[in-house]
């Protein structure tokens, strides 16, 4: 199979449901910019900030893509090869992820953009908002891990890494006062930034930053250094370093997606790899549909569109294209991001540079060697292999960085809105969500943990929708295309949850107690919070 047919009718595919289904979203929302935005009425210029349209779509594509689009798609193509993966991030994305960011996000903003948690409070009770709360503050944690470890060892892997990551940090910095303060000109001085960003890889590509001790020292220093950043990235004004941070990490990340697609047009690289696998491992359902949350449906992007993004919508009809579009644009990641893995690596245990091998090395790496291996093949001036491979690497771990500063900061609104809604202050509230996040990640103890992450993620986006589809029930507004998602990803995760559990490899069968009474207990409070929703929609419908 030649990878361009399966990029034509997936560019096909995801256009028309941007086209058609994200409309249809908009009208049975209501959507009307006579209704004043919380980031104009509740401005603060910390957290609530009206944001010009381009940037904040950067922002929250940038950190609702993060690892995710990469790691979900690529282990779900070594389980159960390409077919169904791409299959389910297009179907998915469609009518289930981009109309979950949607609607989170535009519920948010009509409730003075709190959280998802506050408005499950709200409209289904306070016990079960508090519930909620918790699993996205536990959830929040992991990412924050999570990430900053992946992020670390992949520096310590590459460190030619080091100086780009710095650059772009430095240049976000100025390109956030200067268009703000100064009233630069956005277009102008990003541009500027990107030519200075792209001058810093190479720098980094001539000089990589090295530390003469062991590497698992090595590795604690820049999960250290990574926290240290979240916590000012978390309590500066969003203005000054996330959202310029995220809308240059979009642009690059446009411009590699670009160049990848590019490369796949012209070379035409040939899928190596198997359509399907049955898996020996897990089963198709449900398994791969928690797999592959980010680029289909995923739990922490309701967390972002109701966090972060809601406070810096300036106009209603910036929704679509910020909720919808930009989850568009993340499941043309996770298409680029399957093609690359099964066309730019040959498939085959013991095959040196192969798909097996480049995963046993790391997901960061296998998605920078493919990268490499096909826009390499375009022969371009200054773009060699290690080049190209450094883009993908440097690309991955931006992302990985602004989910990790994004997940800070929902950190800091979930404690302050929800859980103990008395602390206010930035600082403290801050540190209650990066000190544990920090200790898990130096201890290592949280990859027992993390394997119930992709389990807890959908069992909050199923969560997510059960208590907006209650909000827009509230305001007389038909929700079947809200519901009957909601019921499948919650069903699904639930059975996931429960074969998890039970199987004949699952928790119990190995004597992992801990994971499955934290298992259990995820579904009790899920089956719970669930269960007060649909009472709550019956009620109100």
């Amino acid at each position: 199979m030649n990878s361009i047919i399966i990029l034509v009718i997936a560019a096909l595919w995801l256009f028309l449901g941007y086209r058609f289904y994200s409309r249809f979203i908009e009208k049975k929302l209501k959507i009307s910019d006579k209704n004043k935005t919380p980031a104009v009425t509740n401005r603060d210029n910390i957290d609530y900030s009206p944001s010009k349209r381009p940037f904040l779509i950067g922002h929250h594509f940038a950190s609702i893509a993060g690892a995710g689009p990469i790691i979900g798609p690529i282990l779900a193509v070594s389980y159960f090869g390409w077919f169904p993966t791409i299959l389910w991030v297009l179907l998915g994305v469609v009518f289930i992820g981009a109309m979950h960011d949607y609607v989170s996000l535009m519920a948010s903003v009509r409730n003075k953009a709190k959280g998802v948690a506050e408005i499950v409070k709200k409209y289904l009770n306070s016990r079960s908002g508090w519930i909620f709360g918790l699993m996205i503050w536990i959830t929040l944690i992991l990412i924050i891990t999570v990430f900053a470890v992946s992020s670390a060892e992949s520096i310590v892997e590459k460190p030619d890494l080091v100086i780009p990551l710095a650059g772009i940090t430095l240049i976000a910095i100025i390109l956030g006062i200067g268009v703000t303060k100064y009233n630069w000109n956005d277009k102008i001085s990003s541009v500027i930034a990107i030519i200075f960003i792209f001058f810093f890889v190479w720098i980094g590509n001539m000089y990589p930053v090295t530390l003469s001790f062991s590497p698992a020292i090595v590795k604690n220093i820049w999960i250290t250094i990574i926290m240290i950043y979240a916590f000012f990235a978390s309590v500066t004004p969003v203005w000054a370093l996330l959202r310029p941070r995220d809308f240059l990490s979009a642009i690059q990340m446009g411009i590699i997606l670009i160049l990848g697609l590019i490369a796949i047009a012209i070379v035409n690289p040939s899928i190596n790899a198997p359509e399907y696998i049955r898996s020996s491992i897990f089963p198709l359902w449900p398994i791969l549909f928690i797999t592959v949350a980010c680029g289909a449906i995923s739990g922490f992007h309701g967390l972002v569109a109701s966090g972060t993004t809601s406070k810096q919508l300036a106009k209603e009809s910036h929704g679509r294209s910020v909720g919808y579009g930009s989850m568009i644009g993340e499941a043309t990641l996770a298409i680029l991001v399957i093609l690359v893995s099964v066309a730019g690596l040959k498939w085959g245990a013991g095959i040196e540079g192969g798909f097996q091998a480049s995963l046993a090395k790391g997901w960061i790496i296998l998605f920078s060697e493919g990268f490499g291996n096909i826009v390499g093949q375009l022969n371009l001036p200054l773009i060699s292999f290690g080049i190209a491979a450094l883009l993908g690497a440097f690309m991955v771990n931006q992302f990985i960085l602004t989910s990790v500063d994004t997940s800070t900061r929902l950190g800091r609104f979930v404690i302050s809105e929800t859980l103990i809604p008395k602390i206010k202050n930035r600082v403290a509230t801050t540190l209650i969500t990066l000190v544990p996040a920090w200790l898990l990640a130096v201890t290592g103890s949280y990859e027992e943990l993390w394997r119930l992450f992709g389990t807890s993620n959908q069992l909050i986006a199923s969560i997510s929708l059960i208590g907006v589809a209650a909000f827009f029930v509230a305001r007389k507004t038909t929700v079947k295309f809200i519901v009957i998602p909601a019921i499948f990803v919650l069903v699904t995760t639930m059975s996931a949850l429960i074969y998890l559990t039970f199987s004949s490899n699952g928790f119990v069968s190995q004597g992992n107690f801990m994971l499955a009474i934290i298992s259990m207990l995820m579904f009790v409070l899920g089956a719970f919070v669930a269960w007060e929703g649909f009472k709550a929609l019956k009620n109100k419908g």
